[in-house]
């Protein structure tokens, strides 16, 4: 029998269940932390890449933050060089040598290497560029439009392949004579200031024919990039290309009608991952503890991984939409808590950089207080509140300023203007506006004052400034004007705007300067007299080559021969819209312009043509001309009026020029030089409007004077036993006694004639023998005068 056979299974290979529950459990855990690392990860790159355009959405802002205040400081330097005297009176007179030297100087003054200076009409005058760069003529023409719409044009233009920030000034006197323009190279100085301020990587590129020229960087562009640039666009956001590229933003700075240059801003990212990197490590070695451990460890770290990835990337979506306030909550001690912690202080910094640079845009760097964009956005705010029923606003500017600082240095300048800040701050109540201008000019805006009041606190503030000052050790005092806007709201409850009350608080001060008081009221009626005022001045120059002036005579008659002498030479203006417009108005706005010289040099050659054309007819008569203090003050005069009498060809025995006591006070010692070389060459000096100055004996002895010109207030009503009569007296026995001749003015009657006949007066001028006539005019009464001269001796005969 055979025995059945017993199989026994063999056991299988493989794991307990307890094994792979283990394993099961450790790769599910394993599973979720490289779920999570990955999560990580991405989360870090998202977060980066939120950071990273984040980082360039703030730096574009700071970019125009900082690129308006560099321009606003580089227009204030060339707004202050555009006020120069000395500057106006050289462009006036368009010598392009004197330009150029005057721009040479500029150029160190202001810290500007490249300076243009244009007429009015836009016209280059004379011109400052490196070798190799041309101006484009269609981009000029832009800026000084755009200048002429705004009242100044800033910004950056390509020269060649070379980026240059400008500043277009006008150059008023008051009114526009000219434009002035200043640049300095753009790129290395504006780069370095945004690479400390923001971290970034700036690149400047300027277009060239075919390829883009990166004037200061290390930012190349791709094609796709190069073609984007090409479009024109005012700024455009290039990704990262590839894992180790950085992402960049560029921003147009030049006008979008000229050659395009771009500032290029490049985020490391590199740099903004270096704070993860420590975190990466810490994370992956707790994954592979917590996986260890247990699920929920995995599951645990797994929440405390991606909860704080995610509230770094809200922050920076916050921040990149430019809010700062909320703050990352911080939990613990660990390292999310350690990068929320300095996830919090970047934002703080960012938000006190920001607000650092916004605050030094609408603020003074010297004094602390606003400048002139942020005082004309206060005043607007403020004339918006319905509670303020009235006030006034004072510009104030201080005399001579210019003298402190070519005396005692820019340091003492300095310190002097913040010392003026703090006195106008303390002597202002409450809320009052407070705000420097520029260079030597002040704001102050007195809120809820009466006319009355605002004058009396007006006044206060010029005796604040007016008090001794001591400034490091120096004593200095210094003399304020203060123009004064009065405003209140009008009946239908409305107040001018910040614009309308600017421009006639520039009217007022302008006033004061010129009337050399210390406060001038605005009065209504000046807005319309300012507008002639500019449309006069703007005029001029075209009234001297379209012949619209001419020269009226008024003879000069010999009192005991009756001869006529010398007949005085007056300018007229017939305008062809305005009429006629007397010398006692557009005289004062040729000297603030700058062209009382070429109006001077211009009587000068018509006066001595004229002249030389009564000699050829047989008619030996003189003339006098007048010469004002700039005149006296410009030492080029003498020469021109040298060269004119030798070009016509008359002798300068009988040319008289014509000085009021002021005009020779106003600069003694060149005046006296001036007169001297004329003297020297037979001319011969007559003191206008003698009786009306303030000169002393003293000084008269010194003058060199041929003739005293009596004013005509005292000769118009002079009559025999008057106080006129003992007053003419005494100015014919003081001339004759100073070996000098004596001139009466304003002559009208018979009866004045006899008195001054009977006082033994040399010369009589006034209606009683002409009124002013034209050259032509005058020719025939001159004719007619020797006739009847000759007729009454024949007849005494």
């Amino acid at each position: 029998m055979t025995e059945p056979s017993t199989t026994v299974a063999a056991p299988r290979a493989g794991l307990r269940f307890g094994t792979k529950l283990l394993l099961i459990l450790a790769a599910l855990v394993i599973a979720l932390q490289v779920a999570g690392w990955l999560t990580v990860q991405v989360a870090v790159k998202r977060s980066v890449d939120a950071q990273l355009t984040d980082s360039l959405e703030v730096g574009a802002r700071v970019w125009q933050r900082l690129h308006d205040a560099r321009q606003r400081q580089l227009l204030e330097r060339v707004a202050v060089l555009a006020d120069d005297f000395g500057f106006k009176q050289a462009i006036a007179t368009q010598d392009a040598p004197t330009l150029e030297s005057v721009l040479e100087s500029a150029s160190s003054r202001v810290g500007a290497p490249f300076g243009l200076v244009l007429a009015a009409d836009g016209r280059t005058l004379a011109q400052r560029l490196p070798d190799g760069m041309v101006l484009p003529e269609a981009a000029l023409a832009d800026r000084v439009e755009e200048a002429r719409e705004q009242g100044w044009s800033v910004g950056v233009i390509a020269l060649g392949d070379k980026p240059v920030s400008y500043a277009l000034v006008p150059v008023f006197a008051p009114d526009l004579v000219g434009w002035m323009a200043m640049g300095e190279p753009f790129g290395a100085a504006e780069s370095e200031e945004m690479a400390e301020v923001t971290g970034l990587t700036p690149s400047v590129l300027v277009q060239g024919e075919a390829l883009w020229h990166t004037v200061h960087g290390p930012w190349r562009p791709q094609p796709s990039e190069a073609a984007q640039l090409r479009e024109g666009a005012q700024r455009s956001l290039f990704h990262a290309h590839d894992e180790g590229s950085d992402p960049a933003m560029a921003l147009r700075i030049s006008a979008e009608d000229g050659r395009p240059v771009y500032l290029v801003l490049a985020a490391q990212r590199e740099r903004a991952m270096s704070p993860y990197e420590s975190l990466q490590s810490q994370v992956l070695w707790q994954s592979l503890a917590a996986a260890l451990l247990a699920m929920g460890a995995a599951f645990f770290v797994g929440r405390r991984v991606s909860g704080p990835v995610g509230a770094l990337a809200r922050a920076a979506e916050r921040i990149r939409g430019g809010e700062y306030a909320t703050r990352l909550d911080v939990a613990g001690a660990d390292e999310f808590a350690t990068l929320a912690e300095a996830f919090n202080a970047m934002q703080e910094g960012i938000a006190e950089r920001e607000q650092r640079i916004v605050h030094q845009a609408g603020h003074d760097a010297l004094t602390g207080l606003p400048n002139r964009e942020r005082a004309l956005t206060l005043l607007h705010g403020r004339l918006q509140d319905p509670r303020l029923a009235e006030g006034a606003l004072a510009m104030i500017d201080l005399r001579r300023f210019h003298e402190v600082n070519d005396l005692l240095g820019h340091r003492h300048g300095d310190l002097a203007l913040a010392e003026i800040a703090r006195r106008l701050q303390a002597t202002v109540r409450g809320d009052d506006l407070v705000a420097r201008l520029g260079g030597d000019e002040f704001l102050v805006a007195l809120w809820g004052a009466e006319p009355a009041a605002a004058k009396a606190r007006a006044e206060a503030l010029v005796a604040a400034l007016a008090a001794p000052m001591d400034i490091d050790g120096a004593p200095l005092r210094l003399d304020a004007t203060l123009g004064l806007v009065p405003f209140r709201r009008d009946d239908a409850g409305h107040l001018p705007d910040a614009r309308t009350l600017f421009r006639r608080v520039e009217i007022a001060s302008d006033l004061a300067k010129r009337e050399g008081t210390a406060i001038a009221l605005y009065r209504e009626g000046m807005d319309e007299q300012h507008l002639r005022q500019l449309a006069i001045v703007g005029e001029l120059r075209g009234a001297i080559d379209g012949d619209q002036f001419s020269l009226h005579y008024q003879p000069k008659v010999d009192v005991a021969t009756r001869d006529v002498r010398h007949a005085e030479a007056l300018l007229r203006w017939t305008h062809p819209t305005l009429g006629r417009i007397g010398p006692d108005e557009f005289i004062p706005l040729a000297e603030r312009a700058g062209l009382v010289g070429v109006l001077t040099r211009w009587v000068v050659d018509r006066a001595f043509a004229d002249m030389a054309s009564w000699r050829a007819g047989g008619i030996d008569v003189g003339v006098a001309i007048n010469l004002s203090a700039i005149d006296l003050a410009d030492p080029e005069l003498p020469g021109v009026v040298l060269e004119r009498l030798r070009h016509h060809g008359v002798p300068s025995t009988q040319v008289i020029v014509e000085v009021t006591e002021s005009a020779v006070l106003a600069d003694l010692d060149r005046a006296i030089a001036s007169l001297n070389v004329l003297r020297a060459d037979g001319l011969r000096v007559s003191v206008d409007d003698f009786g009306t100055g303030q000169s002393s004996l003293g000084q008269l002895k010194h003058l060199p004077a041929d003739e005293l010109k009596i004013d005509k207030s005292f000769v118009l009503q002079l009559a025999p036993g008057s106080e006129d009569e003992r007053i003419v007296q005494s100015i014919v026995q003081l001339g004759h006694g100073l070996g000098l001749k004596v001139v009466a003015e304003g002559l009208e009657t018979e009866a004045g004639l006899d008195v001054l006949t009977r006082l033994q007066c040399d010369v009589a001028q006034g209606y009683h023998f002409s009124r002013p006539l034209p050259v032509e005019a005058l020719t025939a009464w001159i004719l007619a005068h020797q006739q009847r001269l000759l007729a009454a001796r024949g007849g005494i005969a």
